[in-house]
């Protein structure tokens, strides 16, 4: 059986759209490295082979710098073909996150409950 972030991912590849090709990867990316790093490591913007991403901080920071190469193997694997080829790191800015709801995989629309 073929996963879904594959089928996906193939499927998002002919489309040829920057914005599909980010909502793909941000859905995929917790698939793709994990949850506890993806906890840590959230995609900002994917352009022309560089993908940017923001860290919780210096340490994981220089943690996913030593993991740069790994991460973009593990990337184009599930892609399918090449779709990064470099990573830069921000740090997150001190405050509360706020997440796309597009973006966030653990958001579920509010509900009424029938009393």
């Amino acid at each position: 059986m073929e996963r879904a972030a594959e089928f996906l991912g193939r499927v998002v590849r002919r489309l040829k759209q920057p914005d599909a090709t980010f909502a793909w990867l941000a859905s995929a990316w917790p698939s793709i490295v994990g949850p506890q790093l993806a906890a840590h490591a959230r995609p900002l913007r994917c352009d022309r082979d560089c993908l940017e991403l923001e860290t919780d901080g210096k340490a994981w920071q220089r943690q996913l710098e030593t993991m740069q190469h790994e991460l973009c193997d593990r990337i184009n694997q599930a892609w399918g073909g090449i779709l990064v080829r470099e990573v830069k790191f921000v740090s997150a800015k001190p405050g509360p996150q706020t997440i796309r709801h597009e973006t966030d995989n653990e958001y579920r629309p509010f509900i009424r409950r029938r009393g």
